[in-house]
């Protein structure tokens, strides 16, 4: 039985690993429209720095996600140790949640696109091909990229793009008129916070903090996110420090086309404000447009997996909520289900 996976995000690849490991004796084949795997677990290597421009760790909070980073996969994760603090709408600062604190936060030395690399060995990928619709003749799919020419014959496909991005799919899809009906009713329930993220790198001149990231808890600031990169085990430089700022979804909308100057001016005149620092005139700034960030709203799981036969979907949109292990558990649920068919 062949089986299509349409985005090597976190979700699709974390079901073709538990597939895998099922022996499911699947023919698998992932089709990712970018160059890469992991979707918004994503690491950048520039000006002589790493960092990890989307997600910003995984956590595991059952022992079964915990096996899988640390023990399945071949390169075991490293815990970013200091503690997430908070700040408000006047950049007040306050100490973060201590349980939450207590808890792993895992990442890799050399990125958070490890995870997905590591998920990803082995399979059948082809990189660099959009499908934009399927359709269904005589029990099969037929797969579709952009030119509208054919790449693919398959049994079963799993799509795990963002919900605004399957819906279009499905929309332009031959299926049954129902089941497509059905299908787009339950992927229309949920919309996505767009996010600019925004580095800027420094002199080694920050001051020490005892946090690792403040997270905005009133969303009302335009930053949500600010994130010391080079205090991740393994990204310490001699020259430089690195800031992460991912912007809170109104003021990424206003300031989307921004040319990258002006949004690092911008941002870095925020970021020095909120810490009370003089941050105006970073070495370098590099900017990331993730317009589907997190899902707001949730497609139920149940009604779109059971829509028509063949045809499957998981996502954080399933899950209700942004995290990369709600998307690995998304992943295993459907491969469960693919597999019991």
């Amino acid at each position: 039985m062949k089986l299509a996976i349409i985005g090597a995000g976190v979700a699709g690849l974390a079901a073709a690993h538990r597939l895998r490991s099922l022996g499911s004796g699947l023919e698998i084949v992932v089709f990712e429209k970018s160059r890469g795997v992991g979707g918004r677990a994503a690491t950048r290597r520039a000006h002589g720095a790493t960092f990890d421009h989307g997600a910003q760790y995984v956590k595991a909070p059952t022992p079964e996600l915990e096996a899988l980073l640390r023990h399945t996969l071949p390169t075991a994760p490293v815990d970013i140790a200091l503690p997430v603090w908070t700040f408000d709408r006047h950049n007040r600062i306050a100490e973060g949640d201590h349980a939450q604190n207590r808890d792993p936060k895992w990442t890799y030395v050399d990125g958070i696109t490890r995870l997905a690399k590591e998920l990803a060995h082995g399979l059948d990928l082809r990189l660099t091909t959009r499908i934009s619709r399927i359709a269904q003749a005589n029990g099969s799919y037929i797969l579709f990229d952009e030119q509208d020419t054919i790449v693919g014959a398959t049994d079963a496909v799993l799509l795990t793009p963002p919900a605004p991005q399957t819906r279009d799919l499905i929309a332009a899809s031959a299926l049954s008129r129902t089941a497509q009906t059905t299908i787009l009713a339950e992927l229309d329930k949920v919309t996505y916070r767009a996010c600019l993220s925004v580095t800027l790198g420094y002199p080694p001149r920050l001051r020490s903090r005892p946090f690792y990231a403040l997270v905005n808890t009133d969303r009302q600031h335009p930053i949500s996110w600010l994130a010391y990169e080079h205090l991740k085990p393994g990204r310490s430089s001699a020259d430089q420090h690195v800031l992460i700022a991912q912007m809170a979804p109104e003021w990424s909308v206003a300031h989307w086309n921004d040319p990258p100057p002006l949004l690092a001016e911008q941002v870095a005149e925020l970021v020095g404000s909120l810490l009370e620092e003089s941050l105006r005139a970073p070495l370098w700034s590099d900017r990331q447009g993730w317009r589907y960030a997190l899902p707001d709203g949730r497609a139920d799981f149940e009604t779109l997996n059971s829509a028509i036969g063949g045809l499957f979907f998981a996502g954080d949109y399933t899950a209700g909520q942004g995290r990369v292990h709600l998307a690995i558990e998304q992943g295993w649920k459907v491969a469960e289900r693919i597999a019991a068919r």
